[in-house]
């Protein structure tokens, strides 16, 4: 009995909740570049991983709850490949490889989003990050390895009010695990609507890690928009 009574004012608590909260569906979809890419062997040089001229198209979607319009919850998942043939000048001849990177990222991030001042919106929050790498070269440069790693830090989001529909927009992650670490940055223009925002802009994103006495750096930036809508 005294359990089912729980269970009802969980069930009770919940839809009042819900009931002052918004739900929202947010994608991102545009253009990623590869900037710079190295892999640090212990006892070795440096290889690169990354072509960059190699253009890679990438798609985000993002679910999330806004509670009593101070707290945001959101959920994104993102999947990125890239696949690159490149050459360096060893010592005796040239060396050919493929280098092959592969993330499935999922991201978990809380905002609290504070009063309005002047021409100014701030949200501050936290993100953690579960990220999941695999790196593999093959052909003259022989390499194989699998990451599983979580990253946990600060995230910001800043609106700087043009006129009552155009505003700049800014975001900011960035987070630290064992062995690792991220920074997300993101700057564009936001088109606020009556249930529905838009932003066009530029975003960089890097990545590192430490294992074993190696070391991995990645770094992206992307070019592309972002639509979200609000129910």
């Amino acid at each position: 009995m005294i359990s089912r009574r729980l269970c009802l004012f969980a069930f009770m608590g919940l839809l009042a909740v819900l009931g002052c909260a918004k739900f929202e569906l947010k994608a991102e979809s545009g253009f990623a570049m590869p900037w710079n890419g190295f892999l640090e062997q212990a006892g070795s040089g440096k290889t690169d991983l990354l072509d960059r001229s190699n253009f890679r198209a990438y798609f985000i979607p993002t679910a999330g709850y806004e509670f009593f319009q101070e707290h945001l919850i959101e959920v994104s998942i993102i999947h990125f490949s890239v696949n690159s043939s490149l050459e360096a000048t060893g010592t005796e001849s040239l060396i050919t490889y493929e280098s092959m990177f592969r993330q499935d990222v999922l991201s978990v991030t809380y905002g609290y989003v504070l009063p309005v001042l002047d021409r100014f919106s701030l949200q501050l929050g936290v993100q953690g990050r579960l990220l999941f790498k695999q790196i593999d070269l093959t052909g003259s440069e022989q390499y194989s390895r699998k990451m599983t790693d979580f990253g946990f830090g600060p995230a910001a989001d800043i609106k700087l009010k043009m006129n009552d529909q155009v505003f700049v927009a800014l975001e900011v992650a960035t987070g630290l695990g064992k062995g690792n670490g991220f920074i997300n940055f993101y700057a564009g223009l936001h088109f606020e609507g009556p249930f529905y925002y838009v932003r066009a802009g530029s975003r960089y994103w890097s990545l590192t890690n430490s294992f074993d006495g190696d070391r991995l750096f990645l770094s992206f930036v992307s070019l592309g928009a972002q639509f979200c809508a609000y129910f």
